[in-house]
């Protein structure tokens, strides 16, 4: 008897550890969860509501903005960057962006002292070589606010469609925790509308141990919600030779790295810049832009809502962006500069 029930015993161990394996082998096997486009359109639909005022840094909107962002860095397992959690503080003052042909030309908060933030979370790199090196993965998550007669700007694809996917990147990578080579750091840069203020801040202010000789790559994501529509219907090998070019392209040094949906900022010596990957250009930053400007309806107007945004191919092309960055990632070279 005593015989027998210890064999039962040293099977049903020997069975629960071949479970164990095969548990442990089926989450190596997982795929990266899907992007979740409803997932997107809710957070969009969120922050661009007549709640959030239009999202002007420095005012009540801009702060309950930044609050529910900071609540899904944490809830996706983020590390907070800096001593003040999540938040890297600054000050900006109110401009028109480029001039009056669009935008706010009439704001009542022009040439206000405001203050705002960038929010940044991080997942640590695991690679004892590489770990140093970081990946940024951006968007913005300002606006323009409101006019004088109380209309607000939505900025539902600029950029909140940027900020669904940049969450969502962030998600995929959590997915992955532990098996990330470099430190991947995600920013929802403020003030972009008022001159780049949130990169700029922080290409002059780098946070303590994340040099920015340690940047390898930045990637702007900024108006993915229009103009995609192409991407519902690109076949699987389409969309890897996209993220195949883009691998190929992130350290080759040529400026003018360009195609329909992205294009690399060069490194202009200029002081004012169209996106978040300028002022990181400027000092020689591998970096590339993800979106869409020129001739999308309803830009910088009160009329881009949520409900014009096209989530399904914007969560095709969130996808395709997760295999370049998960490439560049996996990269066994070293880039980061002595």
């Amino acid at each position: 008897m005593r015989q027998g029930a210890l064999c039962l015993l040293v099977a049903g161990l020997l069975s629960g550890v071949a479970l164990n394996l095969n548990a442990a082998e089926r989450r190596r096997d997982d795929q990266p969860p899907t992007v979740d486009a409803q997932r997107m359109s809710d957070l969009v639909e969120e922050l661009a509501d007549a709640e959030y005022e239009g999202r002007l840094p420095g005012t009540a909107g801009d702060s309950r903005s930044r609050d529910v962002i900071v609540k899904e860095f944490q809830d996706i397992g983020l590390l907070a960057a800096v001593k003040d959690g999540y938040l890297q503080r600054f000050y900006t003052t109110i401009s028109q962006p480029d001039g009056e042909s669009h935008g706010n030309p009439a704001n009542p908060l022009l040439g206000k002292r405001m203050a705002t933030s960038n929010v940044i979370g991080i997942l640590p790199g695991n690679d004892p070589m590489l770990a140093r090196e970081v990946i940024i993965v951006s968007a913005h998550r300002d606006h323009l606010g409101r006019t004088p007669g109380g209309d607000h700007y939505p900025g539902a694809n600029d950029d909140l469609s940027g900020l669904a996917a940049t969450l969502e990147l962030a998600r995929m990578f959590a997915h992955y925790k532990g098996s990330n080579k470099r430190t991947l750091m995600f920013v929802a840069y403020g003030a972009e509308e008022q001159g780049e203020m949130g990169s700029m801040h922080h290409v002059a202010h780098p946070l303590p141990g994340f040099p920015n000789k340690n940047i390898v790559l930045m990637i702007s994501i900024d108006m993915i919600g229009r103009g995609f529509e192409r991407w519902s219907s690109y076949s699987q090998a389409q969309r890897d030779r996209y993220a195949e070019t883009w691998f190929k392209q992130a350290y080759n040094g040529v400026n003018d790295d360009d195609d329909e949906y992205s294009h690399e900022y060069p490194p202009e010596n200029e002081d004012s810049f169209s996106y978040d990957a300028g002022p990181f250009g400027k000092i020689g930053i591998s970096n590339r832009v993800f979106g869409k400007a020129e001739g999308i309806p309803d830009y910088h107007k009160t009329t881009d809502t949520w409900d014009k945004v096209e989530f399904a191919p914007a969560a095709v092309f969130t996808r395709t962006v997760f295999d370049f960055l998960r490439k560049v990632d996996q990269d066994p070279r070293p880039h980061a500069r002595p």
